[in-house]
């Protein structure tokens, strides 16, 4: 899973593996190592609450839950993506966007095999 991050707002974006594995474990996390032995978390999981998308930020892990609805008809169609936002104070809100990572159109240095093909070369 990959985490983009600006100003307010998050984006993760999963691969075909892990977009199975939050349909069927309800969670995805992945952790940053830095020295000093300190670690960044964050984590997609499915949220029992009445939100549609809710985000925390705990223990230096960075938590962003979907209802269980959302993530099922996301995992199972064709749909990309999955956005909201989520209310900080009156005047700032998170932005949250979670995507389905797509195979690069020109080649890279990286591993692509787990990701899903790019919609322009499936045409």
């Amino acid at each position: 899973m990959k985490l983009r991050t600006k100003g307010s707002s998050i984006r993760l974006r999963l691969s075909q593996s892990e977009v199975s594995t939050i349909n069927e474990r309800k969670i995805v996390r992945e952790t940053i190592h830095f020295p000093g032995d300190m670690t960044l978390d964050y984590e997609l999981r499915v949220a029992n609450n009445d939100q549609n998308i809710i985000a925390s930020f705990n223990d230096n892990c960075i938590s962003i839950g979907i209802s269980e609805a959302i993530i099922d008809k996301w995992a199972g169609t064709d749909e990309i993506s999955i956005s909201g936002k989520v209310k900080i104070s009156d005047q700032e809100e998170l932005l949250i966007l979670v995507e389905k990572d797509f195979q690069c159109l020109s080649p890279r240095e990286e591993d692509e095999t787990d990701m899903f093909p790019h919609p322009e070369t499936v045409k």
